[in-house]
């Protein structure tokens, strides 16, 4: 119990040192320090910094994978865009997934982050292909998808808040499926 709250600790102070300095910039010392465990500690958990930044990226995949099986869109927009407002917001909201798109972009680590979500937003994609004559045509629908979820990490790693990023998602994907301006444009 103890040694599984401690490993818990790790990786947590783990996600917000990589989700920061990324994986070289990360020491071993500085997440032990974060989280008050011994150096001990954290070898006897995590012989290498790559043992570390996996269970990260192991967090992250499973945080994804819950929250877009559970993701039921409800609202105006299309579950494809529903789906892009939800990976934004485990990016603003959640440390562990922030720092495994980090690493899975600067490829630290073997990662399967981007695969949960692309695997997630496959499968929505391919209910789109069922509606005929759907717009977008289904494979446009995923890039845009991809495209768009790429700029929202990029947008909140340059300093835009959720909210921000947010409504610009709303806006961008209202102008693709109905040909309106967005009210304040989407900056």
């Amino acid at each position: 119990m103890r040694a599984e709250r401690t490993r818990q600790a790790l990786i947590a102070a783990a996600a917000v040192e990589f989700d920061r300095q990324g994986y070289a910039g990360t020491s071993l010392s500085a997440v032990h320090r974060a989280c008050g465990a011994t150096m001990g500690a954290l070898t006897f958990h995590f012989p290498a910094k790559a043992d570390l930044a996996t269970a990260v990226c192991r967090e992250a995949e499973a945080l994804t994978g819950e929250a877009l099986a559970r993701l039921e869109p409800a609202g105006p927009l299309p579950p494809v865009a529903e789906f892009t407002l939800e990976v934004a917001r485990l990016l603003e909201q959640e440390v562990s997934v922030r720092a495994a798109a980090r690493l899975t972009r600067e490829q630290a680590v073997p990662s399967h982050w981007y695969t949960v979500w692309r695997a997630a937003l496959r499968e929505l994609v391919a209910a789109a292909r069922e509606a005929a004559g759907a717009r977008p045509a289904p494979d446009e629908l995923e890039l845009l998808a991809v495209y768009l979820t790429a700029g929202a990490e990029a947008a909140l790693r340059a300093g835009r808040t959720g909210a921000e990023v947010q409504a610009q998602l709303k806006c961008l994907w209202a102008l693709v499926h109905s040909s309106k301006e967005c009210p304040a444009g989407p900056r």
